[in-house]
Order: structure tokens, then sequence, then C-alpha cells
């Protein structure tokens, strides 16, 4: 296997029925996640490029779970997003963030993050922290 290719992992059955939104305002990871997700057997409820747009899909689609970029551009962050998810939906969020800086990392504690994820990120990490997610909640 090259370095170029994804690892494709298969989630179990019931996990096609776990909605999945992604928030993240690079066009590109964002299709990266997505195509990571549906390889491994979930839904993804949508994409979100920014705040208010992952609001109005998540009250739309209403998604189990949130793939939620820290750093978003815009005037709302992942970490007020994340937040927001939460208390409006009850949808809670693992967040995605390269470098975080301390500051980040405490408000980050408020919106009770369920995992976090470092870019770059292979395909099997994803899979494997949703799972673990999704099997703590009992989702």
């Amino acid at each position: 296997m090259t370095g170029d290719q994804p690892q494709v992992v298969s989630a179990s059955g019931a996990n096609k029925q776990v909605g999945i939104l992604i928030v993240e305002d690079e066009a590109l990871v964002a299709s990266y996640i997505k195509d990571v997700l549906e390889e491994s057997g979930f839904t993804v409820a949508g994409i979100a490029s920014s705040g208010r747009e992952a609001l109005s899909l998540a009250e739309q689609n209403r998604p189990t779970l949130a793939l939620v970029d820290i750093r978003l551009a815009g005037p709302m962050d992942g970490v007020e997003v994340a937040c927001r998810l939460n208390e409006h939906f009850a949808v809670r969020a693992i967040f995605l963030s390269g470098l975080v800086d301390r500051d980040t990392e405490e408000r980050a504690k408020s919106a009770q993050a369920l995992g976090f994820l470092r870019k770059p990120f292979l395909p099997s990490q994803v899979f494997n922290t949703i799972e673990r997610v999704l099997q703590r909640t009992g989702t």
C-alpha cells in the first residue's frame, strides 16, 4: 500500500444510522473527511464551512455527532460552534485541529468535546475515535 492510498476501515452496520456533521472551512480537508466517513460506513449529515451554516444544518439534519475544526474562519470559532451545537441540538463534538494554543485548549474544555483529532490524521484514526465515542456514549 502506498502512502497516497487511503486506508479503508469498515464500520459495523449499526453505524450507518449515525449522522456526522463536518464543520471544516478548508474544502479539501472537508472532502477528505467526507470520503473517509462514507468509506467507513457512516452517514454524512452535511458539510459546513462556517458556524452559521453548521447550526442551520444541525437544525435541518439532526446529526448524532459533529467533527468540528477548532480554527474556523468567520465570527464563530469551532469552540463556540461546538458549544452551540451541544446547547441547542444536543450534538456533541469531536474537535479537529493542527496546532492549539493553551487559551484555545482551555476554552475547548467548556465545549465538553468527546474527543480530539490532531491534523494531519489517518482514516483509521478518524474511524477509531468515532467508534470509541459511540461506544462510550452508547450511541
